[in-house]
């Protein structure tokens, strides 16, 4: 058990506030400051499987009590550890009570461990001290070194299309210049502090919209939540930005402004820095922070993706299902960084296209080669070879001579150059044979072109004529029509006159009118029950009638009034008497049971019988001698009510008729009068509705037999000016008056046409004379029929190319008039293959001293392209075998494992405490990565979870950035857990704890789940002030912002 001992002594390194809460269980607390963030109770027991069996008990009686005493945060970071030593270990049972331990959610996270893990599962402070990665490989210098000495540089920028970058390295220009690279300067004075300061803020004057105008405050801590698309990853991007001078994920082509606020972890005042994107400042800052002596400038964002901000992609990709070989390529993403895996991609794709152009390159040598030899060959046939060129030119120009060619024959046999007007006169010759079996001799031609020129001019005051009949014909023609247009619309007119629709819509119109009159005058008037007025009334004037029947209502109201005081007065009299009766009862009452005689009455002494007395007593007040009065009272109440009644039924009939007689404008002054003339109105507005709906009628019969006033209104529009109106506007001639004389008017021009026609068919018949007269089968023509005018102007334009013909082809000949056009083609056709004959020899004896002229300088011309070939080849095969060497000894594959034996160490210490439970633990061989801790069978990582893979990824970035000792002092971590089951991510989560409490890392954590946010909060808020959150969402559109939607 010393090992146990050992274990529990070194717990005061670890926790603070030590003490034992049972037998072999020691409770101890995790404290930033004075505040504790976790509570540790450790099992030395070594009963593992015990504690597995009475689980529930046991975390009952060493948590219950404290577990809920604790502040809300400080339950969800309570952890127990159960030490298992050699005697839970070599118990048969002891993996499946490991399992069960830990698989338990109550109370507290439960680990099983062994002595030796607890130092780092506890998370010392040394495991979270920076570790120098200065000596960690850097593949792409290796790969820029190599290229280099190729003078292969630009494979490096991954330069595409390839086709391009295989012809620069064929012409050795792959290279760069030593001149023209870029010297890289010390590290701006200004940026010194970005790799020993925290970053308090960020203003982003612009980067993107949804940041753009906004200032970020952060902590030791920032956790960034928001749901996805409201710029979560963006702010970290601007992060990275500030930083970088760009972004490795997303470019940005726009203006960028960002403004951070630094503070020194030495202390002192905050230290205000702009962003920049100067090329050779962010070279400094990655020589100064990753010790990559590169000259891209992306270098930079490629390292920081590596040391500082997880590439969550690669992390994803790695944690998703893919093949092994994907496996691999992931893990080299994370490892070696992105630019150096896309580099490596295009390096091999680039080496098989060297490999084809070297193919290619050694085939067009060996061509050229061989068409060296050939060409050599040839040369000295020609130098071992004597002309008949000179008597085929003098055979021919005899010829020429004795044809009539007007030019003189050139005397030199290079100068045989009359072919072509040889070709363009036979040309001429054949085109005028075509024209017909009439084309005989140019004789005969001019005469036909002349005889058409007669014909024409002699057609020509005819088509004159002709033109003005044609005019005149057309006018007529016009007239006509417009005659019958104006015939057809009078024709219906007549149908309207005719049907009486006229007479209908007058009369409509008017009684409508009367309607709408009488309508409005009465208004309301113009139905309802006039009222009754007394005869009393009736004959008076309206104002004496209204005055009187008002003070008659006044009078009545006067009565109505003094009945109902008197019925008042009386019911007050009675309500006295019933009183002083009930009293007199009481007193009564009262006498006789203290008299010694109750049947003697106390006032008259009189004895009544037994009961009498008291009887007479009781209907003392019940007599009705009131009754009459009261019913008197009633009745003159009633009537007073009634008279009031009808005085106003009556003053309201008359007010009824004085403001009808002012509203409808009445003459009577009595009401009698003022009622009788309404009654005449009403009588006269009923008559007018009667007439308007008949007349409706009528006009709906009328409407269906096709008679719409739209349409006479359309008519009358068109047709108005043929009738003459009389004053009040009525048409004073019929439709069937106008109609006849438009009928005669269309007769009397149609008269005029047909003599018109006449006079046109004699003058185009004059025409079709002349026509027939120059028609000829004899001479070819497209034109046809020849029968016009136009017919004449098309045949002799048809003919003007002939004439041409003739006048080019006398410009090379003498020929005479009636020489035959056949005998004359075969003559010259024979000159011109005489011609050919002779220049063809002269050229054959040219070509071939021209050739021995040319052939020399050819032939070094073909050496120096076989030189160039032999060049280009010979360069594609060197780079050939450079490439071939950097990826069989240089491969991504191998440099990937070199940064596993660099930081392997750092990797499996964060592996340790991030994977759980504990089923692998790290390797970080040449063929293996992991292996079992139960079967200590080896694993890769296509042989693991998804989940243990993205616990891995997470592992390799957190080890790196502790490799970064000269980086700026920062994580980026983009929802890095979304991929990793809850005890992986709550073992990440406590590891980032640590690592803020025990480093000088300022961490940056985004996500978009609400459960991790809440977890991720619980976990920091002992910070307090060093813990600040980002709460991000989505903006309104501008369009929504105005609508409130």
């Amino acid at each position: 058990m010393l090992e146990m001992q050992t274990a529990r002594d070194s717990l005061s390194h670890l926790l603070v506030g030590l003490k034992a809460v049972d037998e072999s269980v020691v409770r101890g607390e995790k404290r930033f400051g004075p505040h504790a963030y976790a509570v540790a109770y450790v099992d030395f027991a070594d009963e593992v499987v015990q504690r597995s069996q009475h689980l529930r008990d046991f975390q009952e009686r060493i948590l219950g009590d404290d577990f809920f005493d604790s502040p809300g945060d400080l339950r969800w970071n309570k952890y127990l550890y159960l030490v298992a030593g050699p005697n839970s270990t070599s118990n048969p049972q002891f993996a499946a009570a490991k399992a069960a331990i830990e698989e338990d959610r109550d109370y507290a996270r439960k680990r099983v461990v062994s002595a030796e893990d607890l130092k780092s599962l506890l998370g010392a402070a040394e495991l979270f001290e920076a570790t120098d990665g200065s000596v960690s490989p850097d593949v792409l210098a290796d790969w820029r070194r190599r290229l280099a000495s190729g003078q292969l540089e630009l494979l490096l920028d991954c330069v595409t299309p390839r086709t391009g970058v295989v012809a620069k390295i064929a012409k050795r220009e792959a290279g760069t210049p030593a001149s023209s690279r870029q010297r890289i300067s010390d590290l701006n004075r200004a940026d010194i502090p970005l790799a020993k300061s925290k970053l308090l803020s960020l203003t982003i004057s612009s980067f993107r919209p949804v940041h753009d105008g906004k200032t970020y405050d952060f902590g030791k801590v920032t956790l960034v939540t928001g749901a996805n698309g409201t710029g979560k990853t963006s702010l970290l991007e601007a992060i990275e930005r500030f930083y970088c001078g760009n972004n490795l994920r997303s470019k940005n082509t726009g203006v960028v402004r960002l403004k951070g606020k630094l503070a020194p972890n030495e202390g002192g005042d905050g230290i205000d820095l702009q962003s920049t994107s100067d090329g050779p400042r962010l070279k400094a800052r990655c020589l100064a922070w990753y010790n990559r002596k590169e000259f891209a400038v992306d270098a930079i964002v490629d390292s920081f993706s590596q040391y500082n901000f997880l590439d969550t992609d690669a992390a994803f990709r790695l944690s998703a299902q893919l093949q092994p070989a994907d496996v691999a390529t992931e893990l080299s993403r994370l490892l070696v960084g992105a630019t150096a895996a896309t580099t490596f991609d295009y390096l091999q794709k680039i080496h098989g296209d060297v490999e084809k152009a070297f193919d290619k390159a050694e085939a067009n040598a060996d061509k050229l080669q061989e068409d060296l030899i050939q060409l050599e060959k040839r040369l000295r046939e020609l130098q071992s070879r004597p002309s008949i060129a000179m008597t085929l030119a003098e055979s021919y120009r005899a010829v020429l001579v004795s044809l009539g060619w007007k030019s003189s024959p050139n005397a030199g046999v290079s100068q045989l150059d009359e072919e072509p007007q040889l070709l363009a006169a036979l040309g001429h010759i054949q085109a005028l044979s075509s024209l017909g079996d009439a084309a005989r001799t140019l004789s005969d031609i001019e005469y036909r072109f002349t005889e058409l020129n007669t014909a024409l001019e002699a057609a020509r005051p005819h088509q004159e004529r002709l033109s003005e009949l044609n005019k005149l014909e057309n006018d007529l023609v016009e007239h006509i029509e417009a005659h019958e247009r104006n015939a057809e619309l009078l024709s219906r007119r007549l149908v309207y006159e005719s049907s009486g629709f006229l007479d209908v819509r007058t009369r409509y119109f008017d009684a409508r009118g009367v309607v709408d009159a009488l309508a409005e005058r009465l208004k309301s008037q113009l139905s309802g029950e006039a009222p009754e007025i007394p005869v009393r009334y009736a004959e008076l004037p309206i104002g004496v009638a209204l005055q009187s029947a008002n003070q008659a209502v006044r009078d009545a109201e006067e009565r109505f009034g003094g009945a109902k005081k008197a019925l008042d007065l009386h019911g007050k009299a009675a309500s006295a008497r019933a009183a002083a009766f009930e009293s007199l009862k009481s007193a009564a009452f009262k006498v006789l049971q203290q008299s010694q005689h109750p049947n003697a009455c106390p006032v008259c002494q009189t004895v009544h019988p037994d009961g009498a007395l008291v009887h007479l007593i009781e209907e003392l007040n019940s007599g009705n001698d009131s009754s009459a009065e009261l019913n008197a009272l009633v009745h003159v109440s009633s009537q007073a009510e009634h008279d009031a009644n009808e005085a106003k039924k009556i003053a309201t009939g008359l007010e009824y008729c004085q403001s009808t007689a002012s509203l409808v404008g009445l003459k009577g002054e009595t009401p009698k009068e003022i009622l009788d003339e309404l009654a005449g109105l009403r009588l006269e507005a009923d008559k007018a509705r009667l007439e308007l709906q008949r007349l409706t009628q009528e006009g709906k019969a009328l409407r269906e037999a096709g008679l719409t006033s739209d349409e006479h209104d359309r008519l009358w529009s068109r047709v108005s000016h043929f009738f003459e109106s009389t004053s009040s506007g009525h048409a004073t001639n019929g439709a069937a008056e106008v109609l006849r004389s438009q009928n005669e008017a269309a007769e009397g021009k149609r008269n005029e046409l047909e003599a018109l026609r006449r006079q046109i068919d004699a003058v185009a018949e004059e025409i079709r004379a002349i026509c027939r007269a120059i028609d000829s089968d004899s001479w070819s023509t497209r034109v046809q029929p020849i029968n016009s005018f136009a017919s004449l102007i098309t045949l002799k334009d048809e003919f003007i190319p002939a004439a041409d013909n003739v006048e080019r082809l006398r410009s090379y000949l003498h020929v005479s008039d009636d020489a035959s056009l056949a005998e004359l083609q075969a003559r010259v056709a024979a000159v011109a293959s005489a011609c050919s004959e002779a220049v063809n020899a002269w050229h054959s004896e040219v070509s071939n001293s021209e050739e021995l002229r040319v052939l020399p300088p050819a032939i070094e011309a073909q050496q120096l392209k076989l030189s160039t070939a032999r060049g280009e080849a010979d360069a594609l095969g060197a780079a050939q075998n450079l490439l071939g060497d950097l990826v069989s000894n240089a491969s991504l594959e191998s440099a990937t494992q070199e940064v596993l034996e660099a930081i392997g160490s750092q990797i499996n210490e964060v592996f340790s405490r991030i994977h759980s439970p504990k089923e692998y633990e790290y390797v970080g061989s040449s063929d293996v990565l992991l292996r079992s801790v139960e079967t200590r069978e080896t694993r890769t990582l296509a042989q693991v979870s998804t989940g243990q893979r993205a616990a891995f990824a997470l592992s390799i970035f957190l080890a790196r950035n502790r490799t970064a000792t000269n980086a700026p002092p920062i994580l980026l971590i983009d929802d890095p857990i979304a991929h990793i089951d809850d005890l992986n991510a709550l073992s990440f989560l406590d590891y980032l704890r640590d690592l803020a409490v025990n480093s000088g890392r300022q961490i940056f954590f985004a996500t978009a789940d609400t459960k991790v946010a809440s977890l991720f909060s619980k976990k920091f808020s002992f910070l307090g002030d060093d813990f600040k959150t980002i709460s991000l969402a989505r903006e309104p559109r501008p369009a929504e912002a105005v609508t409130g939607n």
